[in-house]
Parts: C-alpha cells; sequence; structure tokens
C-alpha cells in the first residue's frame, strides 16, 4: 500500500490551499536562494528588496497555519494527518527563506570580489541545492512520493560534500581570514537550505513518525 494515499483526491479547501502556499513559499525562497549565491559566487547585486521577499513569505507561512487551523477546528476529523504534516513543515519553508537573506548579509560581510577555486567549489554544490527547490515544490504539491525521495537521496549525498568543502576550506592558505569565514558561514548555510528542503519533502516521503530523518525507505508500498 501506497504511504501517502490521504494526500490524493479531493481536499477539503482550506487544506488545499495550505498546501498551494507552500508551494509559494518555495517557489519565492528559491528565488532568494538563487539572488543571494549569485551575489555570493559571482559577485552580482541582488536586484530586488530581499528582505520584503522574506516578509512575503514569513506572511504565508502565517496563512498557512491559520488556514489549517481553522479546517481544524471545523472538522478535526477530515484530513487530520495532512493538516499536521503541513504544520509539522511549514517552518522549513520560512526557514529557508530565512538563511536566503543570511546568506545575502554574510556575503556582505566580505571585503572584496569572492572568486578562485574555492568559489567555484561552492558554487557546483549551490547549483545542485538549486535544482532541489523547483523539484520540492512540484512533488510536494503533488504529493508524489517518487520524486521527494529524489530530493531526500539528493540532500543526503551532499552531506559529505559539505564536510569535504568546509574542511578544504578550513585548511586552505590560499585564502584571506575574511573570505575563508564568509565562505564556510555561506556554505553551512547553503547545507542548511538543502537540509529544510529535504525536511519538507519527507512529509510525502516518510510516515508521519519518521519526518525529518535520513531516507531510510525500506518496504513501504
Amino acid at each position: 500500500m501506497k504511504l501517502f494515499n490521504f494526500l490524493t483526491g479531493d481536499r477539503p479547501p482550506l487544506v488545499d490551499q495550505s498546501i498551494t502556499d507552500m508551494g509559494k513559499m518555495l517557489s519565492m525562497a528559491g528565488e532568494m536562494f538563487a539572488a543571494a549565491t549569485a551575489e555570493l559566487l559571482e559577485n552580482e547585486p541582488i536586484s530586488f528588496d530581499i528582505r520584503a521577499k522574506d516578509e512575503e513569505i514569513n506572511l504565508l507561512e502565517q496563512k498557512v497555519r491559520r488556514a489549517v487551523l481553522e479546517h481544524m477546528a471545523i472538522d478535526p476529523r477530515d484530513e487530520l494527518t495532512l493538516s499536521l504534516l503541513i504544520l509539522s513543515v511549514v517552518q522549513d519553508g520560512e526557514r529557508a527563506g530565512d538563511l536566503a537573506k543570511a546568506i545575502w548579509r554574510a556575503s556582505e560581510l566580505a571585503d572584496s570580489p569572492r572568486m578562485g577555486p574555492h568559489v567555484e567549489a561552492l558554487r557546483v554544490i549551490r547549483d545542485r541545492v538549486q535544482a532541489m527547490f523547483p523539484q520540492a515544490q512540484t512533488a510536494f504539491v503533488d504529493a508524489d512520493a517518487d520524486a521527494a525521495r529524489v530530493v531526500m537521496v539528493e540532500h543526503d549525498s551532499l552531506k559529505s560534500e559539505f564536510k569535504s568543502y568546509l574542511k578544504a576550506v578550513a585548511s586552505s592558505d590560499d585564502l584571506s581570514v575574511n573570505h575563508a569565514v564568509v565562505l564556510a558561514i555561506c556554505a553551512r548555510m547553503i547545507g542548511r537550505v538543502s537540509s529544510h528542503l529535504s525536511n519538507i519533502i519527507s512529509s510525502v516521503a516518510m510516515p508521519f513518525d519518521q519526518i525529518r530523518r535520513s531516507p531510510t525507505f525500506g518496504d513501504d508500498e
């Protein structure tokens, strides 16, 4: 039996709207992440107000919480598990936006343009995380467990990449202290973004009691 049969078919309007709004949060967080890391790694100024975009995500998080609470007050028996899942992961969407803003702030600490092999290495990792945003958004909105698992496996494989990168930066003798600190901080936050995306999508791929954990799928069908 498939894990998330309750995600299919007709859903209560408030629950359905909450899932749509979660998708919007991921889309906006993806835009923020792309802009913030472009400033960090390509030295490209951000062309929009990233603080305002972050506030939009915050407001959507509040909207999702209100909608789910209203639905549960009206009929707590209908889509109860799905409602609890949404409440469990909506903060991960908000945190992805917060981290994108934090990456931008950290990149502003750099005292000169970022370039060189360490920047290129982080760019490769960034590109993999960036690709997870549309994958996670589609998998979550469509309740596609197979696509969700792809995202979770990608995050799991990136963990060793982040460790290796941080070790290389820490032992490097070709980076200024300023750039080493900025790149290390931002690498850590990029890793946290990947983790939050995996957390969100775990609500589709994993049983309720195992969300936010590494992908140990086993026989679930």
